[in-house]
């Protein structure tokens, strides 16, 4: 599991209680200090530092050989289109655009890492996915992929 925390700040944006925040070695990558042995490339969820990920909204490298795919995106790697869907689905958030900012509060700290209809339309303009890795997928009662 990777949780892409930098530094002790990243940990106050994360929704999750206090006792389990822990920096973890992702800062190590950040840093330089290590490196990932291969490419890796991740979507976000419900326990991810919201403002860093907040900075590669559209994806962008998280760190060396580490590829956030932003909140909706896709890739090619290795003759395959992978597309991605970051957070969770809460569906009275799903048709708002997004309004957090920082300092997030008790309810934006977890309205940020929601999905909205807008991230659902992007992936839908993609064309042929061949992988769509999710920490939770939109059932079809939900949202209407016709």
């Amino acid at each position: 599991m990777l949780q892409a925390v930098r530094n002790l700040d990243d940990l106050e944006t994360m929704s999750i209680p206090v006792k389990y925040r822990d920096i973890m070695t992702f800062w190590k990558y950040y840093k330089g200090e290590a490196q990932a042995p291969m490419p890796t490339i991740f979507i976000g969820g419900n326990h991810e530092a919201s403002n860093y990920l907040w900075e590669l909204h559209y994806g962008g490298w998280a760190a060396p050989n580490i590829y956030f795919m932003g909140y909706a995106g896709a890739v090619r790697f290795g003759g395959h289109r992978i597309a991605g869907l970051s957070g969770t689905y809460v569906s009275q958030h799903y048709h708002w655009g997004h309004h957090e900012k920082l300092p997030y509060d008790e309810r934006t700290v977890k309205s940020a890492y929601h999905v909205r209809q807008l991230h659902v339309h992007r992936l839908m303009q993609v064309g042929a996915i061949d992988t769509v890795p999710s920490t939770r997928w939109l059932s079809a009662s939900d949202v209407s992929f016709s």
